[in-house]
C-alpha cells in the first residue's frame, strides 16, 4: 500500500463528526469508516462482506433520496435519548471500467451547529424583543447613515410604522414623514456626521417636535462602529426620553426663581418706606419669575357722595401701577372697564370678595368670561384680591398674552403670598394700623421668619419658623439663633456673612442648620437689617425657606455625575477637579504631588473567561485593596475599565509614591476568591510627579499613563516613574502599533526558518518557523518589539494564523520537491489559544493546505500553560487528536507543575538557550540540562536544545543523550529560499 493511500485510510479512520459510507444500488454497505460504524452500529464483518445493513429508518430515507437523485439532504436519526442531525452529500461510485457501481455518502454531523443556530435564533429573537420592549430609542444605521433597524419606541416616536424606513437616510425619511420631524431628522444627520468625524461616541440632547404639538427631549448617544481596516461599519443610536427630567429641572429652577422673587418682593414691601415706591419693581419681579406678560395693580373705585346710592352697584377699578415685558404695550386702560357687577362675572366677584383668587386659561373658562378676556388679548389670567383691614381694597391682575401655560398651585400660592404682603404694605400706610398689619404679614408667610434685637436675641418668630425648625415661641424667645447651628459651617462662614450684612444691610444665602429633633436641614436665608430714623440698627429680620428636598436632589445628581456607579470611587470628572485644586494648592504652598496610574494585568482575560459579573466583583474588591494600601490623605479614582488612579498630595520625596505603588502591587497579587473562583492578577503602575513631569491635570495623567505602559512592555507587575524618554517611546510605540495593524494586509511579514538538526547524524530533520517584519522604512523589525504589541492588541490571532498557514504550505512544497525534512515547529501565543477557537483554526488550515498533521509541531510557553491550565489541556487534546505534535518552548524558565505536564499530550520539551549558553563549563547549567533531560525521558517526551552555538555544546548535549539541537552552530534563521538550499547540501 503506498504512503499516500495509507495516509488517506488513516485520515478516514481518524475523522470525527464525519461518517463515510460506500453503498451499492440496494443500499448494502460495503465500506464504513469508524465513525460511521459507531453511529449506525454497523457489523464490521457484514461491511467487509459488502452486506452491511443500515437501521431501517435510515435505510428507507437514503433509498428515497437516491431515487430522487438528490446530491444533498438532511438526515435525522435517534442515537440513544437524543436526536442527531447529519448533512448528507451523495456521489456516484464507479468501478475500474468507469461504470456506476453504487454511491459514496459523506455524512457530516451538524447536530451541534443546528442546535447552535436554533439557540442563536432564539437569542436573536429574545434580544430583538428586549430591544423592542425598551422605552429607549434604539436605531442601527449602515455606513452610509441609512436606517437598517429600529425598535418599537423609535418607530412609534417618528410614526414610521406605515413607512418603509429601512435603507433610507434621515433626509429621505424627513420628506416621507410628518413635517414636524423634519428638523429632528436634519439635526440627526448633522450629529451622525459629527460622530463619524470624531471617530468616537458622542452625546447630545435633542428636542423632537411632535406633530400634534409639544416636544420630547432625548438624551442621545451615537456610537460609530469601524471595521478592522478603519472603514465605516455602522452607527448605533441610543436615545433616552428625558422630557420629564428636563421638566423637573425646569420646575426646580422655576421654584428657585419664585422663592427668590417671593423673598425679594416680601423684603421690598416690608423695607420700603412706602409700598408705592416699589410697586412697579414687585410687578416686574412677579412677571419675570412666574413667566407672565404683564401685571397691574388696580384699586376698587370708591363712589363719591353723589354716587352713594349706587355704591353697591359699583364694580369698576382704577389702575395704579402696571408693568409689561417689552413688546406688549399697556397704553390703554381697558382693564378699568372690567365691571365686576356684570352678571357674567358674578363668579369672579364672589371669589375675590372671599379672598380667593380667580385664575384660568382662556380655553378653560366659560364662554361669557372668555369674551371679556378676548377683548384684552389675554390667553390666561390670575386675579389676586388685595385686602386692607379685612376690606376688599383692589386686585393684582397678572396676564399671559402669548403662551398657554397652566398656572401651577405653587405660582398661585406665591401670588397669594405677594398679595398678602402687598395688602400688609398697603395697611402699613395707615400708621394707626401699622403693628396689626405687620402681624398679618408675619403670620401669613409660609416661610420661617424670626426677628432679633440689635444684640441678635430672638424677639419674635412666626408659625413658619415653628413648622420648619420644630421650636415653639416659648423655647426660643431671648435666645440666639445659634441654637439652630448644625456645626457644619465654620466661623469663617459667619464672619463673612456678618461683614456683608453690616456693609450692605442685607445678606442672603444657603445655610445648613439643625431642627429641634436633631435632624439637619438646608434653608435659603435672607437677613435684613432694620434701622431707626437715626440710622441705628434696631432689629434683624430673617426669612428662610426649607430647601432640603431640593438639595437632596442636587446632591444625588452630583453623586451620579462625579462617582463611579460600580465602586463608588470618584470618576474621571471628579478626579480632574480634585487634581486641579491640588495643583493650585501645591503651587501656592510649594509642595509635590504624585499620580499613580494603575492598570490591572490579566483582567480582560478574567472578564472574557468568567463573565462580566465576576469581573465587576473583581474590580470592586481590587478597588477596596487599593484604598487600604494608600494613606488616609490620598485619593483613589476609577477612570473606567480596569484603570485606577491614586493621587498622593503633599509628598516629601518620590520614594513615598514608590512605597505606596509596591504596597498596591503586593495587595493585588494576593489570591482573589470570587464566586468560587481562585483568581490571580497583578498590576502595572505608572507614576508621574508634579511639578517635575507636568504642571497641568491632563499632562500629569498622560505622563503616568505612559509610564504604566512602559511597565506593561517590560513584563508587567511592577512600577515605573515617568521620564521624557518614555514619552518619546510612547509616541514611537503608538506609531508602530498603527503600522502593525496594516502590515499583514500590505504583505510586509515573512516567515524565516531555522534548522533543527539531529545531533547524531548532523542532518536537518526539522525547522522552526520564525516571523519577520520587513518594514518599508525601519527595515527588519525585531519580533521582540512587535510580538508583545501584537499580543496586547489581539493582532497576534490573525498574525499567528497566517504564520501557521504559511508553514503548512511550505512543508507541503518541500515534501513535493523531495526533501526529507520531517516537520516545521510553529510558536503559538497564549493569546491565540485564549481568544480564538484555536483547535478549529488548526483543523481548517490542515484542510486548506492538505498538509499532513504529523509534519507540524506547535510550541507553547510554560507561562501560558500555568495561567490557563484546564483550557490549554482541553485545546491541546483536541489538537493532538488531529495528529499534530506538541512541544513546551523555553522549558525551565517558568513555573511548570509536573502534575500539569503529565496531563498535557506533549511530544517534546525544548531546553531554553539560557541553560545551553554556558555549557559545558557551567556546572549549574549542566546539572539543570541533565535534570530536564532525565525528567522528560521519564515522562516519555523527546528533548531538543535551542541556542547551540559551539561544537562543544553539541558534543555535551549528545553525550547527555539529547538527540536534537538548534542554533547558530548550524544556521541562523533564513528565508524559505535559502533554507531550500540548505536542504540540498
Amino acid at each position: 500500500m503506498s504512503k499516500e493511500l495509507a495516509l488517506a485510510w488513516h485520515l478516514l479512520g481518524s475523522l470525527q463528526g464525519v461518517a463515510i459510507l460506500a453503498i451499492d444500488e440496494k443500499c448494502n454497505v460495503s465500506y464504513a469508516n469508524p465513525y460511521a460504524r459507531d453511529i449506525f452500529n454497523l457489523n464490521v464483518k457484514h461491511v467487509a462482506a459488502r452486506t452491511g445493513q443500515l437501521p431501517k429508518a435510515v435505510h428507507k430515507r437514503i433509498v428515497t433520496e437516491l431515487k430522487k437523485a438528490s446530491t444533498s439532504f438532511v438526515l435525522q436519526y435517534a442515537a440513544g435519548d437524543e436526536l442527531r442531525t447529519l448533512q448528507v452529500f451523495t456521489s456516484h461510485n464507479k468501478d475500474f471500467e468507469d461504470l456506476h457501481s453504487g454511491y459514496v455518502l459523506h455524512m457530516h454531523d451538524v447536530t451541534d451547529r443546528v442546535s447552535t443556530e436554533l439557540q442563536l435564533r432564539h437569542t436573536e429573537k429574545l434580544l430583538r424583543n428586549l430591544i423592542d420592549a425598551s422605552p429607549d430609542l434604539i436605531c442601527f444605521k449602515d455606513e452610509k447613515n441609512r436606517w437598517l433597524e429600529a425598535n418599537a419606541s423609535s418607530i412609534e416616536l417618528f410614526q414610521l410604522d406605515q413607512l418603509d424606513y429601512q435603507h433610507k437616510t434621515d433626509m429621505e425619511l424627513a420628506t416621507l414623514s410628518s413635517p414636524a420631524f423634519k428638523e429632528a431628522f436634519r439635526h440627526s444627520k448633522v450629529s451622525d456626521d459629527q460622530a463619524w468625524k470624531l471617530g468616537r461616541s458622542i452625546r447630545n440632547e435633542e428636542v423632537i417636535s411632535l406633530p400634534h404639538g409639544g416636544a420630547k427631549v432625548l438624551d442621545v448617544i451615537k456610537v460609530p462602529l469601524f471595521n478592522d481596516d478603519g472603514s465605516r461599519h455602522g452607527l448605533v443610536t441610543l436615545g433616552r426620553d428625558i422630557t420629564e427630567r428636563k421638566m423637573a429641572e425646569s420646575h426646580l429652577r422655576d421654584r428657585s426663581a419664585i422663592l427668590d422673587a417671593l423673598i425679594s418682593c416680601d423684603w421690598l414691601l416690608h423695607s420700603a418706606e412706602s409700598w408705592q415706591t416699589v410697586a412697579v419693581t414687585v410687578l416686574q419681579q412677579l412677571c419675570l419669575a412666574l413667566r407672565f406678560t404683564r401685571a397691574t395693580i388696580l384699586k376698587n373705585v370708591e363712589p363719591s357722595n353723589k354716587e352713594v346710592a349706587n355704591a353697591a352697584k359699583s364694580g369698576h377699578s382704577k389702575i395704579l401701577y402696571r408693568w409689561s415685558v417689552p413688546g406688549f404695550s399697556n397704553a390703554d386702560n381697558a382693564l378699568e372697564a372690567i365691571d365686576f357687577n356684570d352678571v357674567r362675572l358674578n363668579r369672579w366677584k364672589d371669589a375675590l370678595q372671599l379672598g380667593d383668587p380667580v385664575f384660568g386659561d382662556i380655553r378653560d373658562l366659560p364662554s361669557s368670561e372668555r369674551q371679556i378676556l378676548e377683548q384684552h388679548d389675554t390667553q390666561s389670567i390670575a386675579i389676586v384680591p388685595l385686602f386692607s383691614d379685612k376690606v376688599w381694597w383692589g386686585n393684582i391682575i397678572i396676564e399671559r398674552c402669548h403662551d398657554l401655560i397652566k398656572t401651577t398651585p405653587q405660582e398661585l400660592g406665591s401670588l397669594m403670598a405677594i398679595g398678602r404682603s402687598l395688602g400688609v404694605a398697603i395697611q402699613r400706610e395707615n400708621a394707626g394700623k401699622r403693628l396689626h398689619q405687620a402681624k398679618i404679614a408675619f403670620d401669613s408667610a409660609s416661610e420661617g421668619i424670626m426677628i432679633t434685637d440689635d444684640k441678635v436675641r430672638i424677639v419674635a418668630i412666626n408659625k413658619g419658623f415653628t413648622e420648619i425648625t420644630g421650636y415653639s415661641e416659648e423655647e426660643v424667645l431671648g435666645k440666639s439663633p445659634k441654637i439652630l447651628q448644625s456645626g457644619n459651617q465654620d466661623d469663617r462662614f459667619y464672619k463673612d456673612m456678618w461683614a456683608i450684612l453690616k456693609k450692605e444691610e442685607r445678606w442672603h444665602g444657603e445655610v445648613f442648620n439643625k431642627r429641634k429633633s436633631g435632624e439637619n436641614y438646608y434653608e435659603w436665608l435672607t437677613i435684613t437689617a432694620v434701622k431707626d430714623n437715626a440710622g441705628q440698627v434696631v432689629n434683624y429680620v430673617g426669612v428662610f425657606a426649607d430647601i432640603t428636598d431640593v438639595k437632596r436632589s442636587q446632591n444625588r445628581l452630583h453623586e451620579l455625575v462625579n462617582h463611579d456607579p460600580l465602586t463608588g470611587l470618584p470618576n474621571r470628572r471628579l478626579l480632574n477637579e480634585l487634581l486641579e485644586h491640588s495643583i493650585k494648592r501645591a503651587e501656592r504652598d510649594n509642595h509635590k504631588i504624585a499620580l499613580l496610574f494603575i492598570d490591572l494585568d490579566r483582567f480582560k482575560a478574567v472578564n472574557d473567561t468568567l463573565g462580566h459579573q465576576v469581573g465587576d466583583k473583581l474590580l470592586l474588591e481590587a478597588s477596596r485593596r487599593i484604598s487600604l494600601s494608600m494613606r488616609d490623605s490620598d485619593v483613589v479614582a476609577r477612570l473606567g475599565g480596569d484603570e485606577f488612579v491614586v493621587m498622593m498630595d503633599m509628598i516629601s520625596k518620590p520614594s513615598d509614591a514608590s512605597l505606596v505603588a509596591k504596597k498596591i502591587i503586593h495587595a493585588l497579587q494576593i489570591e482573589f476568591n470570587i464566586d468560587g473562583h481562585e483568581i490571580y492578577i497583578s498590576a502595572s503602575v505608572g507614576i508621574s510627579t508634579f511639578p517635575k513631569d507636568c504642571a497641568d491635570v491632563e499632562g500629569l495623567i498622560k505622563a503616568a499613563d505612559i509610564a504604566m505602559y512602559q511597565v506593561k512592555n517590560k513584563g508587567k507587575n511592577n512600577h515605573c516613574f515617568y521620564s521624557d524618554d518614555l514619552s518619546k517611546s510612547a509616541v514611537e510605540r503608538f506609531t508602530l502599533e498603527g503600522q502593525l495593524r496594516h502590515a499583514l494586509v500590505r504583505k510586509q511579514f515573512e516567515v524565516y526558518y531555522q534548522p533543527q538538526v539531529s545531533l547524531i547524524t548532523g542532518e536537518i530533520i526539522g525547522a522552526e518557523a520564525l516571523i519577520r517584519w520587513n518594514h518599508p522604512k525601519l527595515g527588519l523589525v525585531s519580533p521582540a518589539t512587535f510580538i508583545p504589541m501584537a499580543e496586547e492588541t489581539g493582532l497576534i490571532v490573525q498574525i499567528g494564523e497566517w504564520v501557521l498557514r504559511e508553514a503548512a504550505h511550505q512543508i507541503v512544497r518541500w515534501h513535493k520537491a523531495g526533501h526529507a525534512i520531517q516537520w516545521i515547529a510553529v510558536n503559538v501565543s497564549g493569546v491565540q489559544i485564549m481568544r480564538s477557537n484555536f483547535a478549529d483554526t488548526v483543523y481548517g488550515i490542515l484542510m486548506e493546505t492538505d498538509c499532513n498533521p504529523h509534519m507540524l509541531e506547535l510550541e507553547i510557553t510554560e507561562s501560558t500553560v500555568m495561567q490557563n491550565t484546564e483550557y490549554v489541556i482541553d485545546t491541546f487534546n483536541r489538537i493532538k487528536q488531529l495528529g499534530l505534535k506538541l512541544a513546551i518552548d523555553d522549558f525551565g524558565t517558568g513555573y511548570s507543575s509536573l502534575s500539569n505536564l503529565k496531563r498535557l499530550p506533549l511530544d517534546k520539551i525544548k531546553i531554553d538557550q539560557s541553560f545551553v549558553r554556558d555549557l559545558p563549563d557551567d556546572l549549574d547549567d549542566a546539572a539543570i540540562a541533565n535534570a530536564i533531560y532525565a525528567m522528560a525521558g521519564s515522562l516519555g517526551f523527546s528533548v531538543i536544545a535551542e541556542g547551540v552555538e559551539t561544537q562543544a555544546q553539541a558534543d555535551f548535549l549528545s553525550a547527555m543523550g539529547c538527540k536534537e539541537g538548534q542554533g547558530y552552530l548550524y544556521s541562523k534563521p533564513v528565508t524559505a529560499t535559502e533554507f531550500s538550499k540548505l536542504l540540498t547540501k
